[in-house]
């Protein structure tokens, strides 16, 4: 999977999505996580050394072998080894929904960087590029690949996803398995979610709290500190707002832990057509309301990487 949850825009999915938009430097961090990861006990601090796989060459094609042991081996780390211990670590936080936020994106930053790990080994660039040519490759071959390998794929990326919810979040695996939507249903679901999205009050609170943050020099951070108003707007108020929640109308249960069975339901159905429509469409409006150039945003994005 690795992780088709990085997609090009924050979204509400919002989950593995927004951290990438959301924080410019979290990528820097995740590699500095890799090389913890490579060269150090969990105990010591990260050493600002380069990535081994920074001057690597990546695969020219992906074959199933490969997506397969990369997905072994990410698992491997997420349930044994110091991505496990990371995401545990972020379970033992204090549970608070204001916090919520800020635990999601540590969880991704532990996340991220098992994958920049795993994905150095195979010469593949360890920052957002080099997941982005992964994910392509992954793409292309789940597009030729016959259904029960695209299946198996499929399986074995969601359950990784699984594997850091659970963890992260102290959620049971059997918990999750129990929350399971069709497609239909999951359409529904997204439906709502969009509408409450792009609700008049909903957009307001974005402009304004965004309207209040003072400028810097750097219009990477701005982006970074508007996408953090969004990303705790989606959570706190489109999910998690007024009774009855969101998430407990939907029937995923009340607060957090409502909260982290729908993101990881939901992210199995991300990539049929009308749920992308749907969170699309509204997370452009809200994006607008914010203040948001993504033209402006993808050119930051690139100037921090370079």
């Amino acid at each position: 999977m690795m992780i088709s949850r990085l997609h090009s825009s924050l979204q509400l999915l919002g989950s593995r999505a927004n951290v990438r938009q959301n924080t410019p430097s979290l990528y820097y961090r995740a590699a500095a996580l890799n090389n913890s990861m490579s060269t150090e006990s969990s105990s010591s601090p990260p050493q600002v050394a380069k990535p081994f796989g920074q001057h690597a060459t990546p695969p020219a094609v992906l074959t199933e072998e490969m997506a397969f042991g990369i997905q072994d081996s990410t698992k491997l780390f997420i349930r044994h080894g110091l991505g496990m211990q990371r995401l545990k670590n972020i379970s033992n936080e204090s549970v608070d929904s204001k916090t919520l936020v800020p635990r999601w994106q540590m969880m991704m930053e532990a996340f991220i960087g098992t994958q920049l790990h795993v994905l150095a080994g195979m010469g593949y660039p360890t920052d957002e590029k080099g997941l982005g040519l992964y994910n392509q490759q992954l793409g292309m071959l789940m597009h030729n690949a016959k259904p029960d390998i695209q299946e198996r794929l499929r399986v074995s990326g969601r359950d990784i996803w699984r594997d850091v919810l659970s963890k992260a979040f102290d959620v049971s695996l059997e918990d999750i398995a129990t929350k399971e939507l069709g497609v239909v249903e999951a359409r529904n679901v997204m439906h709502k979610v969009a509408e409450k999205m792009q609700q008049p009050e909903i957009l307001e609170i974005v402009a304004k709290k965004c309207a209040a943050i003072e400028p810097t020099d750097n219009p990477s951070t701005d982006i970074a500190q508007k996408h953090n108003v969004v990303q705790e707007v989606l959570v706190n108020e489109v999910y998690l707002g007024k009774e009855p929640t969101l998430v407990s109308e939907c029937g995923f249960g009340k607060g957090e832990k409502g909260y982290v069975f729908m993101q990881c339901v939901m992210a199995e159905h991300q990539n049929d057509t009308l749920v992308a429509q749907y969170i699309g469409s509204a997370m452009m409006r809200l994006l607008q309301s914010a203040g948001i150039d993504m033209a402006a945003a993808q050119r930051a994005q690139t100037a921090d990487s370079q």
